[in-house]
């Protein structure tokens, strides 16, 4: 274990104590298991660690330390085992140094992983929400989006589930301010930026500050974002700076949206979430066509009415949805 970098040895103990109450379906179940078969280090770390939270709570083990310590008083009390007792002693202390360094590691790690203030932030269709946190950060969550909000004494996260938020973080140089999706996690100081989770990327936004953007599994180095810049994480790529206007981004705090060459799925993703109906695009390949537009929330149907006259798609209602496919 020694060999083990202490960053992967402090990660495992994080996990241990995150995971071993969580629920089958807990959202960050699938965080931990990518962590976990991202390196073998990380599995031979997690192992130790939970063998050695068994070793403190199993009876067996207990009994065993027991029945040890009464063997040494004897030993003691002999004087043909001085120096056996000398040597048993000095292990017995180095083993239960190392041990409760260990255990009191794992306590340290379990009183950090204890969230102090738990929320769930969830707004309705056509619903805009802002909502000012604890540490005086402020959170605008776009229409139609999921977030889970959980502070530690050492880290402030932000899971978005669905959706599009902006943040207006409060500088707390002990705490980072972490928002993790699917594909992307953004640590923070203190900052404006904005993140949309779609369904095959995710795009951060800064307006001001330093934003760190890196793939969720931190599989590899983190991307540095300053003021006015962009980028995006496909799938499981590495993220990208992009040639987009920050601004575009903070748009829908003040009722626009804004499409830069938006391809008819990114279309179809953000008027859904303005829509009690949703919106489906069926394109494939490079076949989409791309839009150009800014539009007020108020106006989305006469832009969906319009786009068949500017662009070569056509429209499909049914009764669970609206359809924009190609023009035939």
């Amino acid at each position: 274990m020694s060999k083990l970098p202490d960053t992967i040895k402090q990660a495992a103990i994080r996990w241990y104590m995150q995971m071993r109450d969580a629920a089958p379906d807990a959202p960050e179940r699938t965080a931990f298991e990518t962590w976990l078969l991202a390196d073998v280090r990380h599995q031979s770390a997690y192992r130790l660690v939970t063998s050695t939270m068994e070793d403190f709570t199993s009876t067996d083990r207990l009994k065993n330390l027991s029945d040890a310590l009464t063997q040494q008083q004897y030993f003691e009390k002999t004087q043909r085992s001085r120096k056996l007792t000398k040597l048993g002693s000095g292990m017995a202390v180095l083993l239960l140094c190392l041990g409760l360094g260990w255990f009191g590691q794992i306590q340290y790690a379990a009183w950090q992983a204890m969230p102090i203030a738990q929320h769930t932030h969830n707004t309705a269709v056509a619903q805009i929400s802002q909502r000012k946190l604890e540490d005086g950060s402020v959170v605008t969550a776009n229409a139609n989006s999921e977030l889970d909000i959980i502070f530690y004494r050492h880290q402030r996260v932000v899971h978005i589930k669905r959706g599009e938020a902006i943040f207006d973080v409060a500088k707390d140089s002990e705490r980072p301010f972490i928002v993790q999706t699917a594909q992307a996690k953004v640590t923070v100081l203190g900052t404006r930026f904005a993140v949309n989770q779609l369904a095959n990327r995710v795009r951060v936004s800064v307006d001001h500050g330093r934003v760190q953007v890196a793939r969720a599994d931190d599989a590899q180095a983190p991307l540095l974002l300053r003021d006015g810049e962009v980028a995006e994480i496909v799938a499981n790529d590495v993220p990208k700076r992009v040639n987009r206007h920050a601004g575009d981004g903070f748009g829908f705090a003040q009722g626009l949206i804004v499409f830069d060459q938006a391809d008819m799925q990114e279309v179809a993703e953000t008027l859904s979430r303005y829509r009690q109906q949703p919106i489906q695009a069926k394109f494939f390949g490079q076949t989409s066509p791309n839009v150009n537009a800014v539009l007020k929330t108020k106006e989305i149907n006469d832009f969906i009415r319009g786009l068949p006259q500017s662009l070569p798609v056509t429209l499909q209602q049914t009764s669970e949805q609206l359809v924009i496919q190609p023009r035939p």
